[in-house]
């Protein structure tokens, strides 16, 4: 006579098993968007000051600006990445990017930059672009598996490992360039990128999206261009960030012109950051849990907004005790990291499945393009305005853009 198991036990098997590949896909996306934060910090919040330390010409430090460009432009390739995804295996394509910015991070290790300027250059470029590659992929997994009641539980560790991995790659990298210079930066990179590597080898099968024959099809921007809320899902993403951006971009010249130590503007970045992750986490992972993104955003939008005034009240209050600024940036940058995660499920929940890396990475874009224009934009007028101007201008703006957030996001609903 056959053994046959309990209904409550096969039904109980069952729900572990889901509960398992669950933990696998969020490690998976977690492991593979740290990744991807480590030469994004080199490249953005330690690599100037290295080239600088060595002598670099500040001429050729303003070139430095051309690395964010992979993850501003990745939406050229990503129709390309996905069908290739879809037909090699995104897992596989991802362990395969992986392992190529290892050993380009080898190869740059034997090239002091003072001296290869154009190569190391070239080099850094190149592992932010494989990386802007590999973050395709990690899109596909995470709006296959993450949509709906996952969605703010996966755009939280996003923005948790991706801020990790830029501390690691951005403070971590000056901390180990003091003591070992140039090719210690690198080969402790390629280190950290190889144990990432292992623990995403077995992992691979976790990358790969749920899709029918139907959903194989080629992806095309044109399908996208089509989908039902494009314009009000690309106008959320181009517009959310960008007095954000240029608030933070703002803050580092407005603390050396008030004569505050080169530690404490670190320090102070580094406080930031992690308050950010704190608000993912604690603020907008449970919001969307529990009311959805679509309410969350709305709810979130109000504060985060309001806050972006508090670089105005500091300069006009003249406040420079380095308590309050930790304390009050800490909770700006709190609520604009809960609010981050709510928009950005709600654009994940609107994305479609049969373009898994395609429509994500696309929206991705939208917001870097903002943050280049925020960076182009905003010192210049400083210059001629003043801080107390700017920050009550970049303040104005963000208010006029809450009415047209909040008008995109309840237009987007349907779609989500």
């Amino acid at each position: 006579m056959l053994n046959r198991k309990h209904p409550s036990l096969a039904a109980a098997e069952h729900t572990f098993g889901i509960k398992q590949m669950l933990c696998e896909r969020l490690l998976s996306i977690s492991l593979m968007y740290c990744a991807q934060g480590i030469p994004a910090g080199l490249a953005f919040n330690a690599f100037s000051t290295i080239l600088r330390h060595s002598g670099t010409s500040l001429a050729h430090i303003g070139l430095t600006g051309l690395l964010f460009l992979p993850w501003a432009l990745k939406f050229l390739w990503s129709g390309m990445a996905d069908n290739a995804g879809k037909q090699w295996g995104y897992g596989r394509l991802a362990l395969w990017t992986h392992m190529t910015a290892i050993l380009v991070c080898l190869l740059l290790a034997f090239m002091p930059p003072a001296q290869n300027f154009p190569i190391v250059l070239c080099g850094i470029l190149l592992l932010n672009t494989i990386f802007a590659t590999q973050d395709i992929f990690t899109n596909a997994c995470a709006v296959s598996h993450m949509q709906g009641r996952y969605a703010g539980l996966a755009n939280a560790l996003q923005v948790i490992t991706f801020l990790l991995g830029m501390v690691v790659g951005g403070a971590g990298s000056l901390l180990i360039y003091e003591r070992t210079g140039w090719g210690g930066v690198m080969l402790c990179m390629a280190c950290e990128l190889f144990i990432l590597w292992l623990f995403l080898l077995p992992l691979r099968t976790c990358v790969e999206p749920c899709l029918s024959n139907k959903q194989r099809t080629p992806s095309t921007f044109i399908a996208l261009f089509n989908q039902p809320g494009f314009l009000w899902a690309i106008l959320i993403a181009v517009t959310f960030k960008f007095s954000g951006s240029a608030m933070a971009i703002m803050l580092q010249p407005w603390l050396i012109d008030r004569s505050f130590s080169i530690t404490f503007c670190g320090t102070l970045q580094m406080s930031n950051i992690i308050w950010s992750a704190l608000g993912g986490a604690v603020i907008g992972f449970p919001a969307v849990r529990l009311m959805g993104s679509h309410r969350a955003v709305l709810c979130l939008v109000g504060p985060s907004v309001t806050l972006l005034g508090c670089l105005w009240f500091l300069q006009t209050m003249e406040l420079t005790n380095h308590t309050i600024l930790y304390a009050i940036l800490g909770l700006e940058n709190f609520v604009d990291g809960g609010f981050y995660v709510s928009i950005w499920a709600l654009l994940m929940n609107w994305s479609s499945a049969e373009r898994p890396g395609t429509d994500y990475s696309f929206l991705q874009c939208g917001e870097s393009l903002t943050n280049v224009l925020a960076g182009l934009s905003m010192p210049p007028l400083a210059a001629i305005v003043g801080y107390e101007r700017i920050f009550l201008i970049v303040w104005g703006i963000g208010a006029g853009l809450l009415l047209l957030l909040a008008l995109a996001t309840r237009k987007l609903r349907p779609y989500t």
